[in-house]
Order: C-alpha cells, then structure tokens, then sequence
C-alpha cells in the first residue's frame, strides 16, 4: 500500500444468514450455520448436498445469477457513500467505480465471457453505464490484492473520491459440485475433508484513510502476497509447505509495522479443507513470537481464528471482501479482540494474500 492507506468505511453483504451487513456478521459473529440440504445431488451416497445458499424468492444457477446476486450489495454501498458525502446528491446514478471480484478464469464450469455478462447485467440493473473506472477482475479468492491497487490507481487520478469493491461468486451447480467430489474437495457423504459450496455476494466501500476524519474506517495498513508450491492441497512432488502463507503474512506485517505478537485474531478463508488449517498453522509457528515482557499481550492468551465460511459456506471470489467487511463491523460494534486484525485467503493456484488492517473510530487520530 501507499505512505497514504486506503480503508474501508462501511460494508455490505447478500449471504445465506443475512441479507445484508450488519445480520450477516451477526449470525457468522454466533456461529449459526446457514446449510442446507438442496437440490445437489452427491452421488457418493444417493443423497441431497448441504449447501449454502441465500434466501432469495427466486433462484436458477449459472453466471446470470451473478448479477442480480451483486446488485443490492453495491446499492447498499453507493447509498452509504452518499450519507458520508463521498458521492454527492445530485451526481446520477452510483456516483463512483465498481471493481466486481470474479472467479478466476480456471474455475469449472465458468463461461469465457464471465466479466462481459457479469458487467453489462449489472450496468442493465443499476439503470445505466458503470462510471468510469469500473471493471471486472478476475482474480476469485485473492483478487483484492488486484482490486485495491486498481482503487488506489483511481483515486490517484482523481477520477473519484472513493469505489466499491464487491466479491461475487457461487457453487451451487451441479457441475461444479461433481468436479470438487471428484477431487475430494467438497464435503459430501464420503469425504468430511472438504467445503460446503456456497453463494454470496459481499462489497466494501473503500476510499482514503483520513479522507473522512470524523467516520469510522478499517484502515489497510499492510498487503502481502505469496505463492504456495502445492497450489491447492498439495500434491507428493509438492507438499503443503506453508511457504506462500508465511510470505504474504510476513510482508503484510512487515509494511504494517506490527509485530505477529500484536496480532490477536485473525478472520479468513478456513472453509473445511485440512491444507487451509495446515499452512496457517506451520505460519504462526514460524512467526509467533512472545514480546520483549515475555507474557502474552493477548486479551484470551491465544490467538483467534475467525472463518465466515462456517456459516455462508465456501463463496470464492466473496471471500476477501467478507473478510473485510466482518473485520469493519467487529470493529464497529466494539467486538474485536483488538484494533489490529490479520486476514488472509489463497487461490487454488497457490496465490495467498494477507492484509494487516487497524480498526479507527471517527475522530481519533
């Protein structure tokens, strides 16, 4: 990030326990599981699939979900950007870029022309162009790392005051479901060593740090990037090795200027999957360190492992702006372990990113 941080100043969310931010958190906040059995079929054991998956009056699956799924999420957040003054209130329709997080082009069963179909669909529904600036990235999981430098880069041209950066992805075709049994990846009759498939749609709106002094923001202190040799799960060539997790965390800390030690939880992309577990483990292990006083700084004496896809299932490219957004509303509401939080989150091609993020109340320096 820059000598000049970005941050988020509020959130939204469209996930199967809450159709917006605030009940979101609040159901992932008391561990309530938002699965179900639903039409997708395991075929491991005859029987329906647990999956996760808004309560919507309607439903289909497919890439023209995505948009509609998008929709109520970057409303909600161009309505907050003009309480804040961010936008003003005679500027037609959203007043500021969207940058739409997408699945990465290696995801099954996605179409070749996603971020096309996805970013006309969503220009039709908000009743007009995106602004300027907006465009789709393709990056699923780790795509915020791309997202918050195009951010950046836009409020360095002075194009806008802040952007919206949602997350959207789902699991629920049954293609898709088939493809991760067959890997032994998705949690089914005859595997508990995988993830429950998911759909959500998750936003944050993101501008300067300080750009508002008297708002509550989630300051983006440190980004960190990594690769991970055994890619998703790892493989007798390449065994998991925690390398990529450590990296990007390293870096995040390193540019945040805050110890492992100052970290008291962390909230990120555990979704069921033992390799996830695993390299955050051999992570901490190299990393956590006791400070100079030789005790705990820690309010629980040990640190904290937050994981949305608990209660919403695995949401991909969701992913990161949940975990953002859970980070901002913990904060918010005075539940946070501390103000300094560690997120992370890796793609199947190895990518890990963390973020090092410092929750502000308005007015504070």
């Amino acid at each position: 990030m820059s000598r000049l941080p970005l941050a988020v100043y509020g959130q939204a969310m469209l996930t199967a326990v809450g159709e917006d931010g605030a009940s979101s958190c609040a159901a992932m906040r008391a561990g309530i599981h938002g699965a179900r059995q639903k039409k997708l079929w395991d075929y491991t054991v005859g029987d329906d699939l647990f999956s996760a998956r808004p309560r919507l009056h309607q439903w289909w699956e497919g890439p023209t979900m995505l948009a509609p799924l998008a929709t109520p999420v970057v409303q909600q957040c161009a309505a907050l950007a003009r309480q804040l003054g961010l936008v003003e209130a005679a500027a037609p329709g959203l007043g500021l870029p969207v940058l739409v997080l997408l699945p990465p082009a290696d995801r099954p069963w996605r179409p070749a022309n996603l971020e096309a179909l996805v970013m006309d669909d969503l220009a039709r529904r908000l009743g007009g162009p995106l602004p300027a600036g907006s465009q789709a990235i393709a990056g699923g999981r780790t795509g915020i790392a791309a997202a918050l430098r195009a951010g950046e880069a836009l409020l360095d041209r002075g194009q806008a005051r802040a952007c919206i950066i949602v997350g959207v992805e789902s699991f629920l075709r049954q293609g898709i479901v088939d493809h991760y049994i067959e890997l032994g990846r998705l949690k089914c009759g005859t595997n508990s060593n995988g993830f429950i498939p998911g759909e959500a749609a998750c936003a944050v709106l993101v501008s300067r740090a300080g750009a508002l002094p008297a708002a509550d923001q989630l300051v983006i202190e440190g980004l960190g990037i990594g690769h991970e040799p055994g890619l998703d799960g790892g493989t007798e060539d390449a065994p998991v090795s925690g390398d990529g997790l450590t990296h990007a965390i390293e870096q995040a800390m390193g540019q945040a200027g805050v110890p492992y030690f100052d970290l008291h939880f962390s909230i990120n992309d555990h979704n069921g999957e033992r390799f996830k577990f695993k390299e955050a483990a051999v992570a901490a292990t190299r990393l956590d360190r006791l400070p100079p006083e030789g005790k705990t700084r820690r309010v629980k004496g040990y640190f904290q492992s937050w994981h949305p896809a608990e209660s919403i299932g695995e949401v991909g490219a969701a992913t990161f702006p949940c975990l953002l957004g859970w980070a901002f509303e913990a904060g918010l509401k005075d539940y946070a372990p501390s103000p300094h939080a560690l997120l992370h989150a890796g793609e199947d091609n190895g990518e890990r990113v963390a973020l090092v993020t410092r929750f502000q109340r308005g007015g504070a320096s």
